[in-house]
């Protein structure tokens, strides 16, 4: 077993992937019994394999901290004796985790076997990574009729395609069997067309006659990354979609595999399958997103109208706290933190900022917090500065209440609270960030280029003016990245029709991208006008929360 990387579900660009590169570990477990909630797993075994290559094996019995029933001991050979001194579960599904890495998981039977790691994993409080699953014994019951085997039992099967092991109830045992089995299931579905792990996902189910009359239009997809527009006869957009092998991607939505209501319900109005090759995944992204936020397409359900963001905002002069969604200037002495998830968060954080400020009850008892409410300009001051510099007053406040609340045993109360401080903090640690970005004329940017765009290295850079993407390009490696940075900076200077607003208003979620990729590894500025900083006082994370409430004794 190797250490854990990090672990990753199957991305929306990922889709696709082929069977000859998929890695699967082929998972079986022995339990104390048939309930996941109520009984416990006494052994794993699991085989990963690669295009028919075994390429480890992992097995363990495991402490089910409770007496194995007989009927189950005689089944498995698995005692009480057996399984003393092995490890608990806590210490065996991490490991087990780890081993698996972000691998398909496979089993016979899936529903049991994944069941019982998904319950284990939410009672020793194990994130599980949501993996894509794999049920031999549906895949079988699409493959092998009854006239061919009497049923579907991993040991019928076994038999059947001459499997190398025979299953005997114990756990490496049957999953060893189980590999065959997928084996021969694959070959066989392969003679029907099957190449993806999507194509295995799906064969036991069928598409619909509007997906196969469609199907043709995917084949003058090409196979880059990119943008994809399903489009009607009109020319109107109905769905917009990225993916890194636009091709591959678009075959899905004809295939069994796409179950999406909303998606279903607009393909038998698909006319034409539209594409727009993109030099990397972020410039993918944010196009994605500018052709979502232009056409309104009806089977898109994010994104549709970035404008719409809601905002905190402390207004000028004596002005209190209110919901708003303009974000503007603040250089009248405003601010605003956000953009909010929910206008019910407005009143929370409105209650915690004045409470923090003035002391508690003060926003019940009208003090300068109201929407229309005025402020004294020394409370106005300190509310901005909460927002806009330094939270640590709002930190000590909130963890000091929920502290209090803890002592009272009133954690209903306690997590209330902690909602509240820690909505603060993403809003105004998102609106910092924001604001730096929108307020640097121009950014040049290089990362190291995507391994499976550019194998051979080089470098990606990003051109940002003040929020916006205005360039993207692959500098191959031996070439001087410099010239092509400046080149993108002049390009990006005619760029006249991408406005920009405070704080990245009607456009955050682009930006929000560009930040995102601008904290990855290997990040280096290039090139900038003016500047791009981030205020060193500001803390805005919920660790700072976290070790005030330690500490609030």
């Amino acid at each position: 077993m190797t250490p854990s990387a990090r672990r990753r579900q199957l991305s929306f660009g990922d889709l696709g992937t082929p069977l000859a590169e998929a890695e699967m570990v082929v998972v079986d477990l022995e339990t104390t019994g048939t309930d996941p909630t109520q009984d416990a797993i006494t052994e794993i075994g699991a085989v990963k394999v690669r295009a028919g290559e075994v390429l480890g094996e992992f097995r363990t019995f495991v402490d089910p901290q409770r007496p194995i029933p007989a009927y189950i001991a005689s089944l498995t050979g698995i005692s009480d004796a057996t399984v003393r001194g092995a490890p608990t579960i806590a210490t065996v599904l991490p490991m087990f985790l780890d081993f698996a890495h972000d691998a398909v998981l496979v089993a016979h039977n899936a529903r049991f076997d994944v069941g019982f790691l998904r319950a284990q994993a939410a009672r020793v409080e194990v994130t599980w990574p949501q993996p894509t699953v794999l049920d031999t014994l549906a895949l079988a019951r699409t493959v092998y009729r009854r006239d061919e085997v009497r049923d579907h039992k991993l040991g019928t099967l076994a038999r059947h395609v001459g499997a190398q092991v025979t299953p005997d109830h114990r756990a490496l045992s049957d999953a060893r069997a189980t590999v065959d089995v997928l084996h021969a299931i694959i070959e066989r579905l392969g003679e029907r067309g099957a190449q993806t792990v999507e194509d295995l996902a799906s064969a036991h189910r069928r598409v619909t006659p509007a997906q196969a009359r469609k199907r043709h239009l995917a084949d003058t997809v090409p196979a880059v990354p990119g943008v994809y527009q399903f489009v009607d006869r009109e020319g109107a957009v109905l769905y917009v979609g990225t993916s890194h092998d636009l091709r591959s991607r678009v075959r899905t939505y004809f295939s069994a595999s796409e179950t999406r209501k909303r998606v279903l319900d607009v393909i038998p109005r698909i006319h034409e399958v539209r594409s727009i090759e993109c030099a990397s995944r972020l410039e993918a992204a944010v196009r994605e997103l500018r052709v979502i936020a232009r056409e309104q397409p009806p089977a898109n359900r994010h994104g549709l109208r970035p404008e719409k963001a809601l905002w905190l905002r402390l207004g000028p002069g004596a002005e209190g706290l209110r919901a708003a969604r303009i974000a503007r200037e603040e250089a009248d002495g405003s601010a605003q933190i956000g953009p909010l998830r929910s206008r019910h968060d407005v009143e929370g954080l409105r209650a915690l900022l004045t409470d923090a400020v003035m002391g508690r009850g003060a926003a019940l008892e009208g003090g300068g917090a109201g929407p229309r409410g005025k402020l004294e300009p020394g409370v106005h001051a300190r509310i901005r500065a909460l927002m806009l510099e330094d939270p640590s007053a709002l930190v000590a406040h909130a963890a000091g209440r929920m502290r209090s609340h803890v002592r009272g045993h009133r954690y209903e109360d306690a997590a209330r609270i902690r909602g509240v401080a820690e909505t603060f903090l993403e809003a105004a640690a998102r609106a910092q960030r924001l604001r730096a970005l929108a307020s640097c004329p121009m950014l040049v940017a290089a990362r190291p280029a995507e391994p499976d765009r550019n194998p051979g290295g080089g470098w990606e850079l990003l051109a940002v003016r003040r929020g916006r993407h205005v360039g993207t390009a692959i500098v191959p490696r031996g070439m001087d990245p410099v010239p092509v940075a400046h080149e993108l900076a002049r390009r990006g200077e005619l760029v006249e029709d991408l406005p920009a607003g405070p704080l990245c208003h009607g456009h955050h979620q682009e930006s929000e991208l560009l930040l995102s990729w601008l904290s990855g590894e290997g990040m280096r500025i290039v090139q900038v006008e003016g500047t791009w900083s981030v205020p060193a006082r500001a803390r805005f994370d919920p660790q700072t929360l976290q070790a005030a409430f330690a500490a609030a004794d």
